[in-house]
């Protein structure tokens, strides 16, 4: 006879955008997009590269979220797996299901480009004076 088990769905697991206000910044990106579009073709109308501050400010603000998001998904799957080792060492069943582990690296990989996307739209958005 083979057995066949079920394992309950935890109904506590929301979808990853609704478990951190953060990733929800992420909806934003096509405003950020569209406010940058006039901005980045006045630039390519200039030939010399001081004027480009708002390329150059993309770039490197992009660069930056990338990095930064590596080294938190990283340490998010480090904590993972320190809290499995630690739990079978004492004889315990792990927390850390591979479900879990690989939602909190999307979100804390994500955190930082979200809160550039919300900074962002902050900032093009608002009315010049």
């Amino acid at each position: 006879n083979i057995k066949c088990v079920i394992l309950p769905v935890q109904k506590k697991d929301r979808p990853l955008t609704q478990k951190s206000s953060d990733l929800g910044n992420l909806w934003l990106a096509p405003v950020v997009i569209a406010a940058r579009l006039p901005i980045l073709f006045q630039e390519a109308m200039t030939l010399a590269p001081q004027a480009r501050t708002e390329t150059n400010r993309m770039v490197s603000e992009k660069l930056a979220a990338v990095q930064e998001g590596m080294v938190a998904a990283q340490i998010a799957l480090g904590q993972a797996m320190f809290e499995s080792w630690t739990a079978l060492a004492f004889g315990q069943v792990p927390k850390a299901t591979p479900r879990r582990t690989a939602q909190a690296m999307m979100r804390a990989g994500l955190a930082p480009a979200a809160r550039k996307v919300r900074a962002n739209t902050t900032r093009l958005t608002r009315p010049t004076k």
